[in-house]
């Protein structure tokens, strides 16, 4: 093995790893943005009730 083996062996061995950890990342930040755009969808805000004059009816009843 002479040394142009060994580099080319080495570039490559590294250009691979960088492919996989950047694949693992993305797929782990698309995880997360998924599920929270689950729960937003959920959890939204209570619709608020009008009295008589069209106003927000604050009062409980």
């Amino acid at each position: 093995m002479n040394l142009t083996t060994t580099t080319r062996s080495l570039v490559a061995a590294v250009a691979l790893a960088g492919g996989v950890l950047g694949f693992a990342a993305a797929t782990a930040q698309a995880a997360p943005a998924t599920a929270t755009a689950v729960a937003h969808e959920e959890d939204g805000p209570e619709p608020v009730e009008l009295n008589e004059l069209g106003l927000p009816d604050l009062v409980e009843d």
